[in-house]
């Protein structure tokens, strides 16, 4: 199954903050992964019966991975660590017949 066109990767934005300002731009991508799941569904290409689960899962996973790569214990590759994320897309968010 394809990864849907709604969650497609594309360039972080990346915002400059004063210490402390993680929280806040946790919030923001959680917002931002929710909006890019619900304009999925509202374009018909693929339904969720629990967004705010997979919003929580989703960053959950990506916040792991991107410590394992900035660790690299053990290794992994941004292709793998694309990979990890869009089988979890897969498998949480069905496509539409």
């Amino acid at each position: 199954m394809a990864v849907p066109r709604a969650v497609r990767w594309g360039p972080v934005p990346t915002r400059p903050g004063p210490s402390g300002s993680g929280t806040r731009r946790s919030t923001d991508r959680r917002t931002q992964i929710r909006e890019l799941a619900e304009r999925g569904v509202a374009e018909g290409e693929f339904s969720s019966e629990d967004l705010d689960g997979f919003t929580v899962r989703f960053a959950a996973l990506a916040d792991a991975l991107a410590l394992q790569r900035l660790r690299q214990a053990p290794p992994l590759s941004t292709e793998d660590a694309r990979r990890h994320l869009n089988r979890l897309i897969e498998t949480e968010l069905r496509q539409r017949s």
